[in-house]
């Protein structure tokens, strides 16, 4: 194995258009404070870019939680279109820098502070049934509990089918025997979330992440330019192994575009982004004493007449 760890550009990490997409959308939940929508329900703090430099064996995007780094994390492999099938080369590349985040990685792994997310546009069905056969893998304690899930006339034969898929390409990637193959499977099947991504201009992702983006921003900025200038960004920082928090957008963002979305991301604490803060109308038509507040407690109040 060669243990030096080559620049980004030099190894042609600079991806797809199709992964900076994708990039543009986890940078957009970024902006907007929005949860990791996969493996972990916590809020995004950092996202890092082409991190095979840091040793993440899945090294297209780092999705720290908060707080960052010390949050538990997931590691994504992005795909345009990967097809999950034993002899596949693409597939088994992926299954290969599983096991290599398993073996290297293995105790952040099993503690819950690292997670594994495969990234792909397609295809759909195959993709549903490998996040169908990384549920249950999730769901079982060891491989012999799986195994036995895996029977016949006990679990449908397209699960049954991919998940044998999965194991031929870990046994091809990781030149191992099919017994040890089936068993380090379960491993890396328990620490896998899929995502299914649909991006590009009528994207059902794009268009929904354009959406979040005009509701959290409301008069601030057109969401297809915002969305742009993300993509934009993505582009710039991923040949580089970019480490991007919220303030680094927001700073790049007003400084290259005039975007001025706010040092907190346009929120203010407790209420959803750009709502306007509550406000009192007092209208005293009398001659009596009148008190106005948001929230306040009067305690031992005594209004009768003297």
């Amino acid at each position: 194995m060669n243990d030096r760890v080559s620049s980004p550009k030099a190894t042609g990490g600079a991806g797809t258009i199709f992964e900076y997409q994708f990039a543009a959308v986890m940078f957009s939940r970024l902006l907007r404070g929005a949860y990791i929508p996969i493996g972990i329900q916590l809020p995004l703090d950092q996202i890092g870019l082409q991190q095979q430099v840091s040793g993440h064996p899945f090294d297209d995007l780092v999705a720290h939680s908060s707080p960052a780094p010390t949050g538990p994390r997931i590691q994504m492999q992005v795909k345009q279109k990967i097809h999950i099938r034993g002899k596949d080369p693409d597939f088994i590349k992926v299954m290969a820098s599983a096991v290599r985040a398993i073996q290297e990685q293995g105790t952040d792994i099993a503690e819950g502070a690292l997670r594994l997310g495969l990234i792909a546009g397609g295809p759909a069905n195959e993709l549903a049934e490998l996040r169908e056969v990384a549920e249950i893998a999730r769901a079982q304690p060891d491989y012999a509990s799986l195994q036995a899930l895996m029977g016949e006339n006990i679990t449908s034969s397209r699960i049954r089918a991919r998940h044998a898929h999965v194991v031929a390409a870990i046994e091809a990637g990781a030149f191992m025997p099919d017994g040890e193959a089936a068993a380090l499977a379960h491993r890396v099947l328990a620490s896998l979330h899929v995502w299914q991504v649909d991006l590009g201009p009528d994207g059902r992702d794009t268009r929904s992440e354009m959406d979040e983006l005009a509701t959290a921003f409301r008069g601030q900025a057109s969401a297809a330019d915002l969305f742009a200038h993300l993509c934009d960004l993505a582009q710039e920082c991923g040949p580089r192994a970019g480490q991007i928090d919220a303030q680094f957008l927001q700073r790049t963002l007003r400084s290259r575009w005039g975007l001025h979305l706010g040092p907190d991301g346009g929120t203010h604490e407790g209420h959803a982004p750009y709502e306007q803060k509550p406000s009192i109308s007092l209208t005293n038509n009398g001659s009596g004493p009148a008190w106005a507040a948001e929230t306040q407690t009067f305690h031992n109040l005594d209004f009768r007449r003297q």
